[in-house]
């Protein structure tokens, strides 16, 4: 009589599944987060450059010409005295964030998906230009803004959007920066000249600095700067080490020239920006160091970020053509 094979697997079968799916796991757990990187990247640039073409499409339709202001900027053609009760801010400042008016406020499509609230510098508090009103949602779906807030000064108050801002909301928009052109190469031939080259300092008794004054006749230029996939902007939107010392009037302003001036610094001049993200991952520019012509001579420089970062990292800087 044959004796008939136990239905089941034998020891070495089960060995080379068990191998197979280590492999398979291995594969995933090291490709998986490439790929998954990879394609929120294709989606941020996508989201980039929508927001973009919007920020242009705003700016040809505007009787000003130039691109729409950003939160807390003084409005057009105000006076140097700002109104000293807060329900009477918005007449004087700009107290809707860019998304709104481009019309895309609440969109997360187009916001920063590698961002995990609005806090961008993974610091634990706000800075003037990470600021930016979330409103409630409505049962209907639609965002709306809370009437009547004051304006966003870099310290307890309005305290709901504050809490809404770091702990309720999941991501942020990108961060919009407009400046005038004109203003920014002013501001960046003081910070060059004086060595400065993380923007620390501002004197406006300095001759690229005397006269300036704001709103410019408009913005014309403009960088939206995300965490990407280093998780932070590393410094880029921190308040300046010198907001006490300017008028809280024009903070905002300055603050944005300041980041626009680290945002778009090329300071090697090789037309590689010494902070984004690709360039400091894929082109050596993190670990550059070189001397800049200054007005008290060559000074040596490096491309630290103004935080201590991992040289493999940094924020996703997109700059207006």
């Amino acid at each position: 009589m044959s004796a008939r094979r136990k239905a089941g697997f034998t020891l070495i079968e089960l060995l080379t599944v068990v191998a197979i799916i280590a492999i398979l796991a291995a594969l995933v757990f090291t490709v998986g987060p490439g790929m998954i990187e990879r394609a929120k990247t294709r989606r941020m640039e996508g989201a980039l450059r929508q927001v973009s073409l919007s920020l242009t499409a705003y700016m040809t339709d505007s009787r000003l010409g130039g691109y729409p202001p950003a939160y807390g900027y003084v409005g057009p053609k105000q006076g140097p005295t700002p109104p000293a009760q807060p329900d009477q801010e918005e007449g004087y400042y700009h107290l809707r964030p860019y998304m709104s008016l481009i019309k895309s406020h609440g969109d997360v499509k187009l916001y920063d998906e590698f961002s995990t609230s609005y806090d961008s510098n993974r610091d634990g508090m706000l800075s003037l230009l990470e600021f930016g009103p979330v409103g409630h949602k409505t049962p209907q779906g639609p965002w709306v803004f809370d009437p009547g807030l004051p304006r966003y000064t870099g310290g307890a108050d309005p305290a709901v959007e504050i809490t809404r801002q770091m702990t309720e909301a999941k991501q942020r928009p990108f961060i919009y920066v407009p400046v005038n052109r004109a203003q920014a190469q002013r501001c960046a031939k003081y910070w060059i000249k004086t060595g400065d080259f993380l923007a620390n300092t501002w004197d406006p008794t300095a001759a690229e600095l005397q006269g300036m004054s704001f709103p410019p006749a408009k913005y014309d230029v403009f960088v939206l700067i995300g965490v990407g996939p280093g998780g932070s902007t590393f410094g880029l939107v921190d308040n300046p080490p010198f907001v006490s010392t300017i008028p809280s009037r024009d903070a905002y302003h300055i603050a944005a020239l300041r980041t626009y001036f680290l945002a778009t610094r090329d300071l090697n001049a090789n037309s590689k920006l010494d902070f984004d993200f690709t360039a400091r991952t894929r082109e050596g520019e993190a670990k550059a160091t070189y001397n800049v012509k200054t007005g008290g001579g060559d000074k040596p420089c490096d491309n630290n970020l103004p935080c201590d970062t991992p040289a493999n990292t940094g924020p996703w800087i997109y700059v207006s053509q």
